[in-house]
């Protein structure tokens, strides 16, 4: 990869990110102009399609019903092949550990994922999708996604080709698709600028937030996992960011790897500016409502907190460049070790309470219901949300 054909805004972080690692800087820049082949021709053969047919036919390739599949494009059939992973990308064994130490601990990696995970990987291109899309502020129903997503992929057998988790995963990846379809013909995106929207540079940065990067978070609030848990748990995350089509050049084998993609990642992308801002608060303005606090004091105080934690987990700096209320954030986590540690004790000596884990997870499970029925197939047709049919 050289300057030449470097999309200009990536231009600057690119020689800088070259003297850290060369070969994964220029892997990582050279992804700035690849989508996704395989995922971007079922869209736009689909794009035929009304969105009946197209729930129809994705319906039936993600629930390998044949018959209806070969009614649909050449690409939809060769899309779910090239699905069936290689020789021991997964191990079940693994997984399994680092799926019981989410669902015993899921509060911590939630709050992981919200203060800190969704947030630190916001560089200004990343966020712009979201910001033209207007899934920004407020937004409860991605939040929800993006945890109806760590459940299902840590339940037992929701990576295997039946599960929830494997479904919802190949749902995300054809749903960036077609927004990246969408996007490059709203005239509202320069690639010679920016890239392609969406582009697996910006895929592979993303993953390291969900698993990494949460790993950390988590063990900033407390949790003291085991080197088999948090490699479990790494485990989990590389083969669902296979599934979303992360090439090898950028797809991390394990924890440390991962940290430093983020690294050359972030140094390759400019920082965050007002769209990532936006996006940024409107993670955590969601939690409120995520926890059904009403209450407008309430409200308030939480709000003031949850600020006040996410900038203990991000640090100072990063926190002045998105925006946050300036406030001290000395004794945010300790608080947070405390309260987690009366609810524990609480569980046990308290005669008919709940399992602390149990609790944990069934409250995470109500957090991520955004739909009443069952994972839905159907597929943005506009570039806003407020311009899309119901998906």
């Amino acid at each position: 990869m050289n300057t030449k054909q470097t999309p200009s805004a990536y231009i600057e972080g690119y020689k800088k990110a070259r003297a850290l690692d060369p070969d994964l800087a220029s892997a990582y820049v050279e992804h700035t102009l690849i989508g996704d082949p395989p995922a971007d021709a079922v869209m736009e053969a689909l794009a035929e399609f009304d969105q009946e047919a197209r729930h129809r036919l994705v319906n039936a390739a993600m629930e390998g019903d044949d018959a209806v599949i070969n009614e649909g494009p050449a690409s939809l059939r060769e899309f779910i092949d090239s699905l069936t992973p290689p020789p021991g990308l997964f191990d079940p064994s693994l997984a399994s550990v680092g799926m019981r130490a989410f669902h015993k601990h899921s509060d911590l990696f939630f709050v992981g994922l919200v203060l800190s995970s969704l947030i630190t990987g916001l560089s200004e291109g990343l966020a712009k999708s979201f910001y033209i899309t207007g899934r920004t502020a407020g937004n409860l129903r991605r939040v929800r996604q993006n945890t109806r997503q760590l459940v299902d992929i840590t339940l037992p057998n929701g990576l295997d080709r039946s599960g929830d988790g494997w479904k919802l995963t190949v749902r995300i990846r054809l749903i960036h698709a077609q927004m990246r379809r969408l996007l490059l013909k709203s005239g509202e995106w320069d690639v010679p600028v920016e890239g392609i929207p969406l582009h697996m540079a910006h895929m592979a940065l993303a993953a390291t937030g969900f698993s990494a990067i949460n790993l950390q978070a988590v063990r900033k609030l407390g949790l003291r996992l085991s080197e088999e848990e948090s490699e479990g748990f790494m485990h989990i995350w590389r083969y669902a960011t296979w599934l979303l089509g992360v090439p090898e050049k950028l797809l991390f084998r394990n924890e440390a790897e991962a940290v430093h993609l983020r690294r050359i990642a972030q140094t390759c992308e400019l920082p965050p500016g007002p769209m990532a801002v936006e996006v940024a608060h409107g993670y955590i303005n969601t939690v409120p409502d995520l926890l059904e606090v009403t209450d407008p004091a309430k409200r308030e105080k939480l709000m003031s907190f949850l600020f006040k934690t996410s900038r203990a987990l991000i640090g100072d700096e990063l926190a002045e460049s998105f925006g946050y209320p300036k406030q001290s954030a000395f004794g945010a986590l300790a608080l947070v070790r405390i309260q987690r540690r009366m609810q524990i004790i609480h569980s046990r000596v308290m005669p008919g309470a709940s399992p602390h884990a149990f609790n944990n997870f069934t409250g995470i499970l109500q957090r991520s219901v955004y739909d009443n029925v069952g994972i839905s197939y159907r597929m943005p047709d506009a570039v806003r949300d407020t311009e899309s049919s119901r998906w």
